[in-house]
């Protein structure tokens, strides 16, 4: 057991008590320089769900809050900005709003929710800044509007310096927009209560009272919508300068492997945390993909514990997170987005324009749904081409998190009857029995229901993807698809993922012919056997302990061959 422990800041997102108690900080202070270089006063900041967006607000309002100065070196002394801290340093009175914990499930919970976490925010900038009369005090708080409220605030500290720092600024707008469309647009229109919250803080910026202004969110999916009336914001998610101020970079992580984890296999380890938490390019211009650092603190923390790998690959709460995400696959035209999901389940990446403004005053089209799955860390850019990008799955946990969505989107879609412990039942039996048929029993019931649809062209990709997203609900494999080994390419190997190791790994070639076709079945299956036959020869097939492989043929939607291979 690894006797030394340090403290991971995993689900801390407050960052006094982060450094007053003592947790490991990944410094990213120096970015605080970063941004007053830029020369931009009023700015948007979007990146996915957990990807450290509050621990870094917490750190600009621990940097500029002016109620902060006496502390500032027992804060900061010890890091980047603490050596070298700028002439803003806690010159401002901090408004600080977040806006995540609104219940959107009504109209009215929402309007109210909404109305409430203002009055919070403005209660905690009173409470902190003084300086006006229980009057005046009263008079802010009891108001009914978000905007009016806000106006008299500004008005009550019409000679203060006022830096605005709005924590996820979309969260609520996001969840509205995936089951109530009308209601989202009437709420950021002309004469919602969002716009004209905006409208009143841009009006403060002209009035030189506002003299800052910090958002993070997302997506920009509701950065047009919500804010035409703050429209001197500049949104630098994509600016290669910025590009590693949220997420870890690999060598971040590495230095953070080896001082936790001092006894470990750090090459190994590290492949592993790559090929699970890596792979997330935010700019074209950038050089270096980044970690997830939510999902890589969340790893290390239960390593460090039991010193074995976490059960489960994300923590409960942030797979939760993703689970809200299914529903805009429905957003708009659901059979347009399902070949977007189905292209990247098959072929691991797509191709769009990136849409840097969302606005629902056009329609919302295909380049706009591959862009919202890339502000969600769903998909990440992996190339260029001309104009355009090549998106891609960004790593294993995100590919398991599709796999899940493909299940869930085709069963609602198309009212497959399965479930998921019996999925995971047939998936026992066939890693602690080579017992293979119950499974094969449910992806045929599944091809049965599907082919019904006079829609749904099958092809062996997309019986590959579903045969995969069915595997992937049991959690007891490592599941490659096409892994490159030795320039050959098996179809499907299942692996011991650590710290399950089931009786059996496995192979798996996946072949498909049309119904047409049948009459080369012999000649196919004949292809299939030699070419499985050779992947068992490769040396690092050799190497995989208690290796079963099989070849499985599909015409049309019926299993016809099922034939396990043995030098």
């Amino acid at each position: 057991m690894n006797t030394q422990r340090i403290k991971l800041p995993y689900g801390i997102s407050n960052f006094k008590r982060l450094v007053r108690d003592g947790y490991h900080y990944v410094d990213k202070t120096k970015y605080i320089e970063h941004l007053e270089e830029s020369d931009e006063p009023y700015f948007f900041f979007l990146r996915p769900r957990r990807f450290g967006k509050s621990l870094f607000v917490s750190q600009l309002r621990y940097y500029y809050g002016l109620e902060h100065k006496e502390n500032f070196d027992e804060i900061f002394g010890k890091y980047y900005i603490g050596k070298h801290p700028t002439a803003r340093a806690n010159t401002y009175h901090v408004l600080y709003f977040e806006f995540s914990r609104i219940d959107t499930s009504t109209t009215d919970s929402t309007v109210h929710g909404f109305l409430n976490n203002v009055k919070d925010g403005i209660k905690g900038f009173i409470e902190r800044y003084g300086q006006i009369s229980d009057t005046d005090k009263r008079e802010i708080l009891s108001d009914t509007k978000p905007n009016t409220m806000l106006m008299k605030l500004f008005n009550a500290y019409g000679k203060s310096q006022i830096f605005v720092i709005i924590d996820e600024y979309d969260h609520f707008a996001n969840e509205i927009l995936a089951f109530n469309f009308k209601g989202f647009q009437s709420f950021v229109g002309e004469n919602g209560f969002v716009r004209k919250f905006y409208e009143t803080i841009k009006a403060a910026t002209g009035d030189g009272i506002v003299e800052f202004f910090f958002g993070t969110g997302i997506t920009p999916i509701t950065l047009d919508s919500m804010t035409s009336g703050f429209n001197i914001t500049k949104n630098f998610s994509t600016q290669k300068s910025l590009h590693d101020m949220l997420g870890f970079t690999h060598q971040e992580v590495e230095q953070l492997v080896s001082s936790i984890l001092p006894n470990q296999n750090h090459a190994a380890l590290m492949q592993e945390i790559k090929q699970l938490y890596n792979g997330y390019l935010f700019s074209r211009h950038a050089s270096e993909s980044i970690y997830n650092p939510d999902m890589v603190l969340y790893y290390l923390n239960e390593f460090q514990k039991n010193d074995i790998p976490p059960d489960e690959l994300i923590d409960t709460n942030i797979a939760s997170d993703y689970g809200k995400i299914k529903k805009l696959f429905a957003l708009q035209e659901p059979f347009r987005n399902s070949l977007v999901l189905e292209e990247l389940m098959a072929l691991n990446q797509t191709r769009a324009f990136l849409t840097r403004q969302f606005s629902f005053e056009r329609d919302f089209n295909r380049n706009d749904f591959v862009s919202l799955l890339f502000y969600l860390g769903l998909v990440s850019i992996k190339s260029a081409f001309l104009n355009q990008l090549n998106f891609s799955i960004p790593n294993y946990v995100i590919k398991e998190l599709y796999r899940e969505f493909f299940l869930y989107f085709i069963k609602n879609q198309n009212k497959l009857d399965f479930d998921t412990v019996s999925v995971s039942d047939a998936l026992i039996k066939l890693a602690e029995s080579n017992t293979i048929e119950p499974f094969l029993d449910i992806i045929d019931n599944a091809l049965k229901t599907l082919s019904n649809q006079d829609y749904k062209k099958f092809d062996e990709k997309y019986i590959k993807a579903l045969f995969v997203g069915f595997t992937s609900l049991s959690k007891l494999y490592f599941i490659k698809s096409e892994p490159e080994i030795e320039s050959k390419y098996p179809d499907i190997l299942l692996l011991y993922r650590p710290p399950f190791y089931p009786k059996y790994q496995f192979l798996f070639e996946l072949k498909y012919l049309s119904k047409a076709s049948e009459k080369g079945l012999k000649t196919k299956t004949d292809e299939a056997v030699a070419q499985v036959k050779k992947y068992l020869q490769l040396e690092e097939i050799q190497s995989l302990k208690n290796l079963k492989a099989y070849v499985l043929i599909f015409v049309g939607s019926k299993i016809k061959v099922i034939q396990e291979i043995s030098l």
